[in-house]
């Protein structure tokens, strides 16, 4: 995966858990059951099912870590470990302002990269923001 399609991506995976994010804290967990199955990514959709099965937030993230640590790319392992944070703060129910947040800090994204995809959040008219 090149720079540029890891910035796409993680455009697009923050979106997607912005969104399910919103579902989740106003319609329940089981709300995410009909939206897990279109999903294309399988690392997010793996982790979004374990949270499915109510499976504790720690054995979450050790799953996803042992699998995000056999990928050799480094633009793909920085995806995954996005992809993981998007998933437990989906599963705690964080605020959107909060999981945006999370999802934001994630290390070796450039200034520019960071103002990019928070253009492209703002823009997408979808996402209910918070106060």
């Amino acid at each position: 995966m090149t720079r540029k399609q890891f910035i796409i991506r993680l455009t697009n995976l923050m979106k997607l858990a912005l969104k399910l994010n919103n579902e989740r804290v106003k319609y329940g967990i089981t709300a995410l059951e009909d939206e897990v199955e279109d999903i294309d990514d399988e690392f997010f959709k793996h982790g979004l099912r374990l949270i499915l099965l109510e499976t504790d937030p720690k054995i979450i993230s050790e799953i996803l870590s042992n699998k995000e640590k056999h990928e050799k790319n480094k633009n793909k392992r920085m995806y995954n470990a996005a992809a993981k944070r998007a998933v437990l703060g989906i599963q705690e129910g964080y605020s959107f302002t909060v999981l945006f947040q999370l999802l934001i800090s994630i290390p070796n994204l450039s200034h520019k990269e960071k103002r990019q995809i928070e253009y492209e959040i703002l823009l997408n008219d979808d996402l209910n923001f918070d106060a």
